[in-house]
């Protein structure tokens, strides 16, 4: 059955191509669990989720068939590359990493290739919003972007797969707002910011990534935190104790 839409990057519309977000080689091939975010935001931790299997990997209709073909051959391999190194590292250090480890990789065509799968997770509106990052995915020698876009990364080895577009986080302390996108699957998370700093200073930046050409391989010492994600709230890195301990003492409380 062909799915017709609006391309999540070019915004034309016509027929879409299935996109696994991350790619399906990067371990993006196993059944999941889907569910709407407003029968999710209520789970705790260890709380089954109730929703469709779907077998494919995680993943929609998203993207035009050139779209998905030309990010797909211009950034697909190296970015799983870079997952397959995140995988080794994690495995070496029985997922607690402390050191500086090199990652052998071609920067510019993986910040594409993250910034590609926030173009699929977002709505298509997004790409009206955002002219210079299709421009940006879309020629892939295209370098650098403007500085009110960060990216951030973080290996992710424990807790809940999300799936974030664009949302707002209000700090009650300070009252400052981080608006941001998120996405996880193993070995790695990313957060992506507008205009503001990361929801956590633990976040590992790589918004230089654009900075180099599309042909230029680095040898990166690369030391990045590991983050768990139990909640489904964007930026919301506690320990499944962290959240525990929260919610047995706002329970207290209320009696």
């Amino acid at each position: 059955m062909t799915r017709y839409g609006k391309c999540h990057i070019c915004g034309n519309t016509g027929p879409l191509s299935f996109e696994h977000v991350p790619p399906r080689r990067a371990f993006n091939d196993r059944p999941v669990i889907r569910a709407q975010f407003e029968e999710l935001v209520g789970l705790g931790p260890d709380e089954p989720i109730k929703g469709k299997t779907q077998q494919r990997g995680i993943g929609e209709y998203t993207l035009c068939p050139r779209c998905n073909n030309d990010t797909g051959s211009w950034y697909g391999k190296n970015f799983v590359d870079w997952c397959y190194q995140g995988y080794e590292i994690l495995s070496r250090s029985n997922g607690q990493p402390s050191l500086i480890y090199l990652n052998y990789i071609f920067p510019l065509r993986i910040i594409k290739q993250i910034i590609a799968m926030f173009f699929s997770i977002n709505g298509p509106e997004f790409s009206q919003a955002n002219p210079e990052l299709v421009k940006f995915i879309l020629n892939r020698d295209y370098r650098y972007i403007s500085p009110k876009y960060r990216f951030f990364v973080y290996y992710n080895t424990g807790g809940r797969l999300r799936s974030s577009g664009v949302s707002a986080m209000v700090d009650i302390n300070t009252g400052s707002v981080c608006v941001l996108s998120e996405m996880n699957y193993f070995p790695y998370g990313y957060v992506m910011t507008f205009e503001s700093a990361p929801p956590d200073p633990r976040l590992f930046e790589i918004t230089h990534f654009s900075r180099y050409g599309y042909n230029t391989f680095e040898v990166m010492g690369l030391k990045l935190p590991v983050l768990p994600t139990h909640l489904w709230f964007p930026g919301d890195y506690r320990t499944r104790e962290q959240i525990l301990r929260k919610r047995e003492k706002s329970g207290r409380n209320e009696q």
